[in-house]
């Protein structure tokens, strides 16, 4: 990956395309697993595919995230190539796995936007997504119930002003004073996590679920429906570092494609379209598949790193 540098940058939203026209006419090798034998006609796929598409426009000026702190060093005994190598979606959680606070704040520091990081040096738009999340008693050394992980300062207001009233919005024991996570509820919420999550069971059986949850309606008024798709990709690129961070920690985690975000609105008190849960995510200690089996994506020559 390459990454513009210095204060601001100049980062284009497009690709060329004479490259991409190469592309399209080189030779392709190989054939695409067929996954049905009938086509099913999804209309509003379509529909939103097309009203999400980015028009043509002009480079954007994208500016360093804002200032956070550094990252503690955790030593895994393993390299990172070796951990993104390994990093596996869990199927089933124990729900006897534990993780310790200090390594969530760990966590959640990770996700944080922040200057230095090519993954959120990356993206030209300002990061909207916020964490709403189901901390279970699995998690030690903090109370279970619902908190807040406020990934941008400039909307704290907004989004704690969009809440329940009646949240505590109090600073965790022993969380860093620099990382923005927020107390909001004390309680048992494995329930209803796994019931806003379909009714799965991985969802409440882990160390702690999460809904992503985005400022959407003053992004997409302002930059239009094709901000759409960015707001998901950040929530991937979200995901993509809470996976590699539950394998550096000995547990394991997945996405969640289901749920219900109506109940999750109701959940944290979002009553209008400036906030959206976009994407859930669950971290814990996975139940292994034995049907499943492992094999090498690559020849052993091609996975030495010097």
């Amino acid at each position: 990956v390459v990454v513009p540098g210095g204060p601001t940058a100049e980062l284009p939203l497009s690709l060329p395309e004479e490259p991409i026209r190469q592309i399209g006419g080189g030779e392709w090798f190989g054939q695409a697993n067929r996954l049905s034998e009938e086509h099913d006609d999804w209309s509003i796929i379509e529909e939103v595919h097309s009203a999400s598409m980015k028009p043509t426009t002009s480079n954007a000026r994208v500016s360093p995230p804002f200032e956070s702190p550094e990252n503690k060093e955790f030593t895994t005994g393993k390299r990172a190539h070796e951990i993104i190598a390994q990093r596996r979606s869990a199927v089933a959680m124990d729900g006897r796995s534990t993780l310790e606070s200090e390594r969530f704040f760990e966590m959640m520091s990770r996700v944080l936007p922040r200057k230095g990081n090519p993954v959120w040096e990356s993206i030209s738009w300002i990061p909207s997504i916020h964490l709403g999340l189901f901390v279970h008693h699995r998690l030690q050394g903090l109370v279970p119930g619902l908190y807040a992980l406020v990934r941008r300062p400039e909307g704290f207001e907004t989004l704690k002003g969009s809440m329940r009233s009646e949240f505590l919005w109090s600073r965790p024991e022993g969380c860093p004073e620099d990382l923005p996570l927020y107390h909001l509820m004390e309680g048992d919420c494995q329930r209803i996590a796994g019931q806003v999550s379909c009714g799965q069971a991985i969802a409440a059986e882990g160390v702690f679920s999460l809904g992503m949850i985005a400022e959407f309606q003053q992004p997409i008024e302002q930059m239009g429906p094709w901000h759409y798709r960015r707001l998901f990709w950040e929530t991937g690129m979200i995901g993509q570092i809470l996976y590699l961070e539950a394998e550096a920690a000995g547990i394991r985690s997945t996405g969640i494609g289901c749920f219900f975000d109506d109940p999750v609105h109701q959940i944290f008190g979002f009553n209008d379209k400036r906030f959206q849960s976009l994407y859930h995510f669950t971290v814990g200690g996975p139940i292994e598949d034995a049907r499943l089996q492992t094999q090498p994506p690559y020849s052993e020559e091609r996975m030495k790193v010097d």
